[in-house]
């Protein structure tokens, strides 16, 4: 049995920090090493930050340069990470193959059924003309196994009334999934394997005997299954969640589980003092909180300071107008409240000004709205990030390409054909497809599309995926179709997985998935380099903090069992502790699983409310939404609002300390004449109406002093870069070799100059050792040489003792009228009256046509810290660490000039033509070469270029 302590601890209540302080107390303790001790979270980047936290603690609380290596390599790692660890040390004991390969689950079940009984026996297909009816609804009704056979997948005990055919099918189904040595593994099987190879007793006595301690954060976000294998890892367990936080019951998570660990655990610890929120917002929420959970605890606040919290009470017209009159109302105070310099104090610090960035937008579901409130905010001309990437090869729009792909690795499959043609564009019906010949399928393919599919055949595993793909969009204009189809927010997503492609540099259909799906747990989390709102799921929002919150879509309806099918329900029985799957035929058994798992869903809408509204530090809106003339409702879903008690919670509104606003917004109003931009420069461009297929709208939004810079110094570099993304060829590989050396140095160096300050120059060795240890670069001498360049200069030791802060790695944003300029500053050192911006440069010596480069980048940094200390001096530089030398700036108007028409440029900057035309014109430049020549001085790829963009 193990021993186990759980620790709860309420939203903003430091988790992370307590885990980091366990972690260490365990090391000096000596109850364990680094090696020894297992730390587990549910997303890489939870996983990067609680390393980053702990090897900062670490340092803090002075343990040696060879502890901290060993953390550094330690087993902080997501819970697939570890399993996927295990199964591939205990390779022969799991039956795995070594070197396995993750694959993405979405439909991939059913797709097998697809492929193995309707494709792999056509002579069957034949007999079922006259059955064909009931061979749909069993087709339908496999769907639903497929996906109870997903959720059940999450538990130890199952009950399954179902009759032994359909059990059949669920063998089948893991007599698939189990081959022997498999090479490719779903998230779940991943789990199940591990769940299996720890039930072997000589490799638990095995595992037990290397780890020690087992750290779970997050606890409540975990499944049954989960549980068992972290109770067969090791003896000591800690557990740290918040069961009022469990909101992933769709991916399987369940909040009992979290019942039943502290049922059998030795102690239980309360965190109960608040760090996130400020008091007076803090007590509101609390009091919200103990209206949602009757046992709920009020907690102390850390941070004693104003807090608002407002309802918003919006009249509508009609149902359909909902959407986009919360849109504006959000956009118009956001505006207001910048444009009035509201103050707000954040996490205990003086109050200041709001800006932008201090806002987010929450609601449970963002695709149906995202296009929405990107136009409104663009009428309001308030910058808005939305951060509604997960998910994206499930897009109605991405499956098609999907398919395309699948078809060309895979041509004796028919589910490959089933993606791309069932659909609004191809307009195949799915029925027709699953009751086709192999043989015959090809002809509801269109002509064009099957001749390209024909002759890139040849090209897979020879071309990378990107370029078939963009080949594809010029043959068959893909994005286009899709952008009349689906609007304008598919078309972005299209654009999304381009790019996305093209980054992943995959030649496979299977490292596409395993780059897009590693992209949507990075992009799972917000974090914004610009002054911009976000608008952002809840369910993406859980773990971060925004100063400002607006919840939206309270008055959404809600229905339960979203995306799944009537015809099978299963739920997890806490009478019984079995997941229990009945059929709808079985009506008694049925309707008590589907009253379960409605309340099951009610009390997680409760718990996804909670996890909104504790996301603010300073300030919290809800939005709900009425009907001028309400109609009475018969039946039906309810909406979020009235699911978790909002008319109660406003009734309670006075004692809570709730200001209540009622709003209703003119039918005549009009968004782009409300507000004035302040903005001075008058940097004026124009996007065209209507999307063509060969527009690049929405490339250049943002940009980087490295796009301006590289246009200036060679608009056809840039345009090969950044509009066509085209690789880099370089035909001496030594000559790559030194190039990617010089890389890596350059990456190791700028890590050590993040970790060291001027301060603390004492921790060098230290930091160089690790910076090494996580570039794997291996000549440490070169390293200190050119970091003691810098910290050895005149510059260094005349400003030392007058630093008063120290920033490294700084992301800046800087506007120039409606273009968002975005960057990172090396090193910022604050002095009294001045403010030094550093950027360092390894690779190169100095010379004057280098520095003159690199003025569009000072200006601009110069600009944007002038922008945020305007009573400051500002001094930007460039010190050349081969030389050890600081090379200063001097701000001239021109400077400002050269950035402007350069961004003008870039801007105008919109259709293939305009492409081709700045590659023509710079082809006669009496230019020195670059890393793009290869393009531009060969006769035969300017050819292929030219055909590409004409």
């Amino acid at each position: 049995m193990s021993n186990i302590i759980i620790y709860t601890a309420s939203a903003g209540c430091g988790k992370t920090e307590n885990i980091a302080n366990l972690y260490i107390d365990l090391i000096n303790s000596q109850k364990a090493l680094p090696g020894e001790i297992v730390c587990i979270t549910y997303t890489e980047k939870a996983a990067r930050e609680l390393k980053n936290r702990i090897i900062s603690k670490a340092k803090q609380r002075g343990l040696d340069l060879v502890t901290i290596s060993k953390i550094q390599n330690s087993h902080i790692k997501t819970i697939h990470s570890f399993c996927m660890y295990l199964l591939r040390f205990y390779w022969a004991w799991a039956k795995v193959d070594t070197n396995f390969k993750i694959v993405p689950e979405q439909n991939r079940l059913i797709l097998k059924l697809v492929d193995h009984y309707l494709s792999v026996y056509p002579e069957t297909l034949g007999k079922l003309s006259h059955e064909r009816f009931f061979i749909e609804e069993y087709f339908h009704f496999a769907e639903s196994i497929v996906q109870e056979y997903f959720n059940s997948a999450k538990y130890v005990e199952k009950a399954c009334h179902l009759e032994d055919e359909m059990f059949h099918v669920f063998d089948y189904l893991s007599d698939r999934l189990n081959d022997q040595f498999l090479k490719e593994l779903t998230y779940d099987l991943v789990l199940h394997r591990t769940f299996e190879l720890l039930s072997i007793p000589e490799v638990n006595r095995d595992v037990k005997s290397r780890f020690k301690f087992l750290i779970v954060d997050e606890f409540q976000d975990s499944n049954f299954l989960q549980k068992s294998i972290f109770e067969n890892i090791a003896e000591n367990i800690y557990y740290v969640g918040d069961k009022k936080q469990s909101i992933y019951r769709f991916q399987g998570a369940e909040p009992e589980v979290f019942d039943e660990a502290i049922e059998n655990c030795s102690q239980v610890l309360e965190l109960c003092e608040n760090f996130r929120t400020n008091s007076e917002l803090g007590k509101k929420i609390d009091k919200i909180a103990t209206i949602l959970f009757p046992n709920y605890k009020p907690l102390s606040y850390k941070h004693q300071a104003d807090g608002f919290l407002k309802v918003v009470e919006i009249v509508n017209k009609a149902r359909e107008e909902i959407i986009q009159n919360e849109a504006i109302y959000v956009a118009k105070k956001i505006k207001e409240m910048v444009e009035s310099g509201v103050e707000i104090s954040v996490g205990g610090k003086p109050k200041r000004k709001v800006k932008y960035s201090d806002f987010a937008v929450l609601s449970r579901k963002i695709q149906n709205i995202a296009h929405i409130y990107k136009k409104v905010f663009e009428d309001y001309d308030v910058p808005l990030d939305i951060n509604f990437k997960r998910g994206l090869l499930e897009q109605k729009e991405i499956v098609p390409l999907l398919g395309f792909l699948e078809i060309l690795q895979y041509p004796d499959k028919k589910s490959g054909y089933l993606r791309l043609l069932a659909n609004d564009i191809f307009k195949v019906d799915r029925f027709t497809l699953l009751f086709c010949e192999m043989s015959k399928i090809e002809c509801y393919v269109p002509e064009d599309v099957l001749k390209f599919i024909a002759k890139q055949r040849d090209n897979l595993f020879v071309k990378k995926i990107s370029e078939i793909l963009y080949e594809f969009e010029d043959m068959f204009e893909y994005s286009y179709k899709v952008y009349k189809f689906f609007g304008k927010g598919a078309y972005e997503n299209v654009r999304l997985f381009y790019d996305l492609a093209e980054e992943s540099k995959s030649f496979s259909i299977e490292d596409l998935y395993s780059y897009v799906n590693y992209q949507g747990e990075r992009f799972s989390s917000f974090s914004s380099l610009d002054d911009s709102a976000v608008l952002i799921s809840i369910h993406s929002a859980k773990g971060l903090s925004f100063p400002i919150v607006f919840l939206v879509g309270l008055c959404e309806s809600t229905g339960y069992f979203y995306g799944r099918s009537p015809k099978l329900r299963g739920s997890y029985d806490t009478s019984t502790r079995e997941y229990i799957i009945a059929p709808f035929w079985m009506e008694k058994e049925y309707t008590r699983i589907k009253n379960i798992s409605k309340q099951q869903e009610k009390e997680e809408l409760k718990r996804l409310f909670y996890v909104a509204i504790t996301r603010p530090m300073a300030g919290l809106f809800l939005i709900n939404s009425s009907l001028r003339e309400a109609i009475k409702k018969r039946g039906g879903a309810k909406s979020f609002g009235e699911e978790v008690g909002l008319s109660y919670i406003l009734t309670k509104a006075e004692e809570i300390g709730i200001e209540k606003e009622v709003v209703e917004i003119k039918e005549d109003e009009k968004t782009s004449q409300d507000f004035v931009s302040r903005s001075e420069n008058n940097l004026s461009f124009a996007l065209p109406a209507v999307i063509l297929p060969d527009e690049f709208e929405n490339r250049f939004r943002f940009l980087s002093p490295s796009h301006i810079m590289d246009f200036k110094r060679c608009p056809a570099m840039f345009s090969l870069k950044y509009v066509m993304g085209l690789p880099v060829f370089d035909e001496q590989s030594s000559k790559e070799e030194i190039q990617q050396n010089a890389k890596v140095l350059g990456t190791t160096v700028h890590r050590v100059l993040e970790l060291t300050s001027l301060k603390d120059i004492q921790s060098l060795d230290s930091n160089i050792a690790l910076a090494v240890l996580e570039n794997d670069f291996e000549d440490e001498k070169i390293v200190k040489e050119l970091i003691l360049n810098f910290f050895e200069s005149q510059f260094a030791k005349e400003i030392k003792d007058k630093v008063i802060k120290e920033e490294s790695e700084l992301p800046f944003y800087f506007k120039l009228s409606n273009q968002m300029i975005y960057g990172i500053i090396d090193k910022v050192y604050h002095l009294e009256d001045k403010i030094f911006l550093i950027d360092f440069k390894t690779n190169l010596h100095f010379d004057d046509a280098k520095f003159s480069s690199y003025i569009p980048q000072l200006f601009i940094y110069t600009m944007a810290m002038k922008e945020r200390f305007p009573q400051k001096n500002i001094f930007s530089s460039i010190f050349w660490l081969r030389e050890g030398k600081k090379f200063d700036y001097e701000q001239k108007d021109e400077h400002l000039e050269d950035v402007i028409d350069v961004i003008k440029k870039i801007r105008n900057i919109r259709t293939r033509k305009d492409v081709l035309e700045l590659i023509e014109d710079s082809l006669d430049r009496n230019c020195n070469g670059c890393e793009y020549e290869f393009y531009c001085k060969d006769e035969q790829n300017i050819k292929l270029i030219r055909k590409k963009l004409e």
